[in-house]
This record gives C-alpha cells, sequence and structure tokens, in this order.
C-alpha cells in the first residue's frame, strides 16, 4: 500500500507539471525541450484552413521551438467570436484575423491589437517597400490625431484581393467569339466581328453587347444562361472615378449624376438589357454557384475564390473591369472611354494582427510576418490558389509565369488564372470598400437595409413592388438625372448615421 502511494504521488506530481506547462503556454518536443505555444484564430473554407495549415507546418520547420494551434469559424460568426474572446482574455488567441471594414472600429473601442511597427523595424525578414502599399496603410493608424493609413501598423495583410470580372472561356468560344491578347488593341470587343481582346477593357456599351451575344434563354428560366450573375455597384462607381465619400471619408457622396448613372447602368443590366440575373435571383442563388454551374458568361470574383473556381469543368479566365463610354450611350459600342474614366475595381483585405497581451509577443510577432511576408508562404498562396503574393517582386515575377497548382492542369491542360496582370493593375489602382475607411458600416448598410423601403437601392433594381415600387434614377436618352429627391433623401440619411458614428472618433 505505501508503494502504491508513492506511485500515486509521483503520477500527481508530473501531472500537475504538466498543467503548469500548458497554462504557461507551453509544450515539449521528444528531447524535452520546451516550446511555446501559439494560438492562431481565422475563418475560411475548407480549402482555406488546409492552405494555411500547410504554411503553419513550414512555419514550425522554420522555427521548430514553436507549437501553432489553429482554430477557424465561419466568415459570419467569426467578428462575435472574436468579441467574446476579448471579453474573457484568458481565451485571446496570440494572432488573430481583423478585416479591414472593422478595423477602425475595433482599434478604437479595444486595445487589443500590439503595435508591431517595432518588430517590423528590427525585422530583417521584412521589406515594407516590397508588399502592395494599400495593404499595409490599411492597417496604419495614427492613435493621436485617430487617422487611418498613418501612425503605427497593427496587422499585416493576409491578402489585398482584387475582385475582378472572370469570364467562361469554353462558353464564350462556344457561341463563336474569339479571343485575342493585344495591348495596344482599340476595342475590348467588337460585336461585328465577336472578337474580345482579354488585354484590354471593354466600355459599358461594349459590355452590354458581350453579354448579348453569349447569354442563352430567358431571365425567367432559371436554367437559361445569363451574360453576368451580378455587377457590384461598388465596381461600377470606382471605374466612372466616382466615391461613395469624399477625401475626408466624412461625408456622403451619392446624391449626383455619377452615382445616379452607376446604380442605373447595373440595374439596367438586367432590367433594360435583359443579360444579368434578376435581383430576385441574385438573393436566391450565389453569383459564384451560378457561374460555376455554368449557367452564366461571366461574374465578379476574388482571387480567394480560386480554389472554388479550379472545380469547375471548363476553362476560365480574368478581364478588366468594364469602364463607362464617352457619351453614355449603351448601344453605341463604338463609342470611347470617357474623360477621367479607368479600369478600377475594389479591394478586398483581411490583416493578421497580434494579441497585444501574448505571453510571447516575439513569437506571435514571427508567426504573423511568415504568414503575410514569407516567399515560402506566399508561394504556397498562390500555388494553392489563395491570393496574390503580398510581396511585390513575387506578384511581378514568378506569379505572372508559374503553372499555378490547378487541379484540371494534368488531365485538360488548364492553368487558370492566366491573364494575371489584371491582378497587379487592379491591385495598384483600386482603393478598399468604402466600409473600411469609416468607424463602421451602418451608414453603407442602409442604402440596402433601409427601415424604409422607399430608400433602398433595391427599388431600382426590383420592377416589382418588393422593395417600395421601381424606380429610375438615370435617363439614358437625355443623359440626366431624375428621381434627385430620392438619392438626397437616401444621401441625408446615410450621412445622420455616418455622422454619429464618426464623433465616437476624430480624423
Amino acid at each position: 500500500m505505501r508503494k502504491t502511494k508513492k506511485i500515486s504521488l509521483s503520477f500527481m506530481a508530473t501531472m500537475f507539471l504538466s498543467l503548469v506547462l500548458s497554462a504557461c503556454g507551453g509544450t515539449s518536443d521528444s528531447s524535452g525541450d520546451k516550446k511555446s505555444v501559439l494560438k492562431f484564430f481565422g475563418w475560411g473554407s475548407v480549402a482555406e484552413q488546409q492552405i494555411f495549415k500547410t504554411m503553419i507546418a513550414e512555419f514550425t520547420k522554420e522555427y521548430p521551438q514553436y507549437d501553432v494551434v489553429y482554430s477557424s469559424v465561419t466568415s459570419d460568426n467569426y467578428i462575435t467570436t472574436l468579441g467574446s474572446y476579448k471579453n474573457n482574455t484568458r481565451n485571446m488567441p496570440d494572432v488573430f484575423y481583423m478585416p479591414d471594414i472593422n478595423f477602425v472600429q475595433w482599434i478604437n473601442s479595444s486595445d487589443i491589437m500590439m503595435d508591431l511597427t517595432p518588430y517590423i523595424e528590427q525585422s530583417s525578414a521584412m521589406s515594407i517597400d516590397n508588399i502592395w502599399n494599400e495593404g499595409i496603410d490599411a492597417y496604419r493608424y495614427d492613435t493621436a490625431s485617430k487617422r487611418l493609413g498613418t501612425g503605427d501598423i497593427y496587422a499585416l495583410p493576409k491578402d489585398l484581393g482584387p475582385n475582378v470580372l472572370a469570364y467562361n472561356k469554353t462558353l464564350v468560344q462556344s457561341k463563336g467569339v474569339t479571343i485575342i491578347s493585344d495591348v495596344s488593341g482599340q476595342y475590348g470587343y467588337n460585336p461585328s466581328t465577336k472578337t474580345l481582346n482579354d488585354k484590354v477593357a471593354m466600355t459599358w456599351a461594349q459590355f452590354v453587347a458581350f453579354c448579348q451575344d453569349i447569354k442563352e434563354g430567358s431571365l425567367s428560366d432559371s436554367n437559361s444562361i445569363v451574360g453576368i450573375t451580378h455587377y457590384p455597384l461598388e465596381s461600377a462607381m470606382a471605374s466612372m472615378g466616382q466615391r461613395f465619400l469624399d477625401a475626408s471619408n466624412k461625408t456622403v457622396t451619392i446624391d449626383n449624376n455619377n452615382f445616379a448613372e452607376s446604380l442605373q447602368f447595373v440595374a439596367d443590366l438586367s432590367n433594360k438589357y435583359q443579360v444579368m440575373t434578376t435581383a430576385e435571383g441574385q438573393a436566391s442563388q450565389a453569383g459564384l454557384q451560378r457561374f460555376s454551374s455554368g449557367l452564366a458568361g461571366a461574374a465578379f470574383v476574388g482571387a480567394w475564390d480560386t480554389p472554388e473556381l479550379w472545380e469547375c469543368n471548363f476553362d476560365w479566365d480574368i478581364l478588366y473591369t468594364p469602364v463607362p463610354n464617352a457619351t453614355g450611350n449603351l448601344d453605341n459600342w463604338q463609342d470611347g472611354y470617357r474623360s477621367g474614366a479607368s479600369s478600377k475595381s475594389f479591394l478586398g483585405s483581411v490583416g493578421i494582427s497580434c494579441y497585444k497581451g501574448s505571453k510571447d509577443p516575439e513569437g506571435a510577432y514571427k508567426l504573423a510576418e511568415f504568414l503575410t511576408a514569407s516567399p515560402v508562404a506566399q508561394k504556397i498562396n498562390y500555388q494553392l490558389g489563395q491570393a496574390v503574393p503580398n510581396l511585390i517582386d513575387m506578384a511581378n515575377g514568378e506569379f505572372m509565369e508559374a503553372t499555378i497548382n490547378d487541379p484540371k492542369n494534368a488531365t485538360m491542360g488548364y492553368n487558370r488564372p492566366l491573364n494575371r496582370q489584371v491582378y497587379l493593375d487592379m491591385m495598384a489602382n483600386s482603393e478598399r470598400r468604402p466600409q473600411a475607411y469609416t468607424y463602421n458600416a451602418d451608414w453603407y448598410d442602409e442604402m440596402w437595409e433601409s427601415s424604409d423601403d422607399n430608400y433602398k437601392l433595391f427599388r431600382v433594381w426590383s420592377l416589382t413592388s418588393s422593395y417600395g415600387g421601381h424606380l429610375n434614377v438615370w435617363d439614358w436618352n437625355t443623359n440626366s438625372r431624375i428621381n434627385s429627391e430620392f438619392l438626397s433623401g437616401l444621401e441625408d440619411r446615410c450621412q445622420t448615421i455616418l455622422d454619429k458614428t464618426t464623433s465616437k472618433y476624430a480624423w
């Protein structure tokens, strides 16, 4: 009995020591050396999770003194879950995602993000000049002046994703369209010869003609082939040279001709030209799903959609965002680009932040740096279809020429997408989503989810009374704005909400 008691006490002592080490964030390898445990929290599809597990495995090879515990939830639940961790800091991860559209609010309402600037300045592996400016500036913040885009850095960009126009190459060619690549070409699309130039942006008029040439069937038939699944208003606005906010990001700017014309163009792709899925159809089926099933000629996608698009049994590629044509006559495909307009889209970004209270801040920074700026990780990122490289020299170099790990390459010879210059041009010239520049997105959501149906933008999309009755805001015949009261009232509502949230901090 006495001997058994000694063994039990010894066992209990060992277990106690193990619990202490675990509580301190430490584990031991086979040699008995203690490792530091880093908790990493994010979201993503099964494919994205596997990509990050692959990158983490490479991190632990390079830094064997660390173990990384990776957890993930759905994107819809991410911010709520992170908030619960913030309120119970024992559960806070050492490294975590921080979406660009939540960054301003979180850095003003919580004190959890570590200032990475000193670590960046001391790092021999990090070169800020070799990372896209928009990706870094999204997480720069001056806490004294409360200005975004300047000051210290509180996250490194997981990615900087341009929203680009993908098209079903197999379908387009089956419709008798010839695809060329001519950087000096005059037209993005010539309906007379049915020629698509993937190196030149289409005008809005050419895009309408392109969609008309490749669509098949009626919009009322869910099995018809539409020209395009959806067209983001943000992309139309960006190519017009218009923003939702003024340069100070404190004033809503939607009561103007540029906004009205952009809005009407997007709506009329369904309402007038019958080439885009209706508003009701978009609500019932995601655009990516319809495109992937072969029932659309084109769709706006992000680089992060690549793993899902690789499952498509057809060839696809990407194109430049269409540009407004000079006269606004959408039936004149020979009309040139409008002065001041250019091919732009909008950028999405997620940052990778480190917890200010981490027991191993240096290790947390090393993991964030590796995932965002290591050539090893960035190659995994683009090879497996997660993102365009953060590293500018890699993006302009090997990424442009590489055979990416398209699973259909071996059997069908696909290397999708091929026209990768589109990604780089969009990243160099476009801005992030309008919600990323304000305290929260409430003012922006008001345009879509207004409690008063009379002020919902869906009224321009819908031809039914679903959203308070259909209206037009632009007259193509006279190139003039109509229903100014609607835009003026909507702008006032959005501005009132923005003023309330802006009062929580000052630019």
